[in-house]
Order: structure tokens, then C-alpha cells, then sequence
């Protein structure tokens, strides 16, 4: 990757850390199109998008919701590493990517042989995961104000209605 101070993972980590921690890392073509990571299924591996972009989404019946894009530099799959739950969300290549590819078995043996380094990675990978909570917070309280509006006001619950009303046989 050109430019590894760019990861926020890495960003407490010194140059050499860094080249000692990527020796970790195995590196993965993916073609357009193709889901990384699959919500509901359970992981053993985080990735970092050294190249390439993909979409971060949920599934609920037939409505896809998509949460973000990823581009170069972030990451993702994080969780898998903390825990033994099944994936949160999927996610699926938008272009051609190369990701750079940590198993569950080499980050324990990054926290064993440098635990210096394993305690910078993780205090990086918690202040994103605070962000993300945040920004989910945010987003709650937003969807909340809109539904107590559609709930308390009449003419914006009566919009609501009016603009997610199926078409008529009338037309």
C-alpha cells in the first residue's frame, strides 16, 4: 500500500511497527461483485482495502439498506477478531479490490509476541468502532424525531401517507 499512515489502524504505530505488523497481513485480489463478507455467517478474518471500493449493507426482506462505502485505507471485519459473533453486515466489492487480509490466529500471535503493538492496533480500532457507535446514535436519534413527528403531527403523518401511498388502479 502507498500510503500506510493513512490507515487509522496504524496510526499510533511508529514505521517500524507498522512494517513489523504487515509481515501479518496477507494480501487478496477480489473481482467486481463479489460479497466478502456476509452478514449473519461467522469470521475469522478482518480486512484493510489497500485498493478499490465496496458497499457496507443490511438485508431485511427485499429491502437492502446500505450503511456506507468503504474506500482505500479503511477497514473492516474488525469484530471478528474481538468476538465469535456472526457478521454484522455484509459487504461486497463495488470494483476490483486488493484487500490486505488478518486472520483471527495471526492477531492473537501479533497480542503474544508484541504486546506494545497489539495494545496501539486496538486502542485505534476501538476509537473507530466509538465513532461508529456515535454516528449510529446520531442516526437513531434522527429516525426517532422523524417518526414522532409522523406520530404527533397531522399534516406531516398525513404527507407521509400521501407520498408512500401505492399508485391507484385509476392511476
Amino acid at each position: 500500500m502507498k500510503d500506510m499512515n493513512k490507515v487509522r489502524l496504524f496510526k499510533y504505530l511508529t514505521p517500524q511497527e507498522v512494517d513489523w505488523l504487515l509481515v501479518k497481513w496477507k494480501p487478496r485480489d477480489i473481482p467486481e461483485g463479489t460479497v466478502i463478507v456476509k452478514e449473519g455467517t461467522t469470521g475469522e478474518e478482518m480486512y484493510i482495502i489497500e485498493t478499490g471500493r465496496v458497499e457496507v449493507y443490511l438485508t431485511r426482506g427485499d429491502v437492502v439498506l446500505l450503511l456506507s462505502e468503504l474506500q482505500e485505507t479503511s477497514f473492516f471485519g474488525e469484530m471478528s477478531l474481538l468476538t465469535d459473533k456472526p457478521r454484522s453486515a455484509t459487504v461486497k466489492a463495488k470494483v476490483e479490490c486488493r484487500l490486505l487480509t488478518l486472520k483471527k490466529q495471526d492477531f492473537m500471535n501479533i497480542i503474544n509476541e508484541n504486546p506494545k503493538v497489539a495494545a496501539k492496533f486496538l486502542l485505534a480500532m476501538g476509537e473507530d468502532l466509538s465513532n461508529r457507535i456515535m454516528q449510529t446514535n446520531a442516526n437513531l436519534e434522527n429516525y426517532f424525531l422523524i417518526n414522532q413527528a409522523i406520530v404527533d403531527n397531522e399534516s406531516f403523518r398525513n404527507l407521509y401517507i400521501l407520498t408512500h401511498r401505492a399508485p391507484s388502479s385509476n392511476g
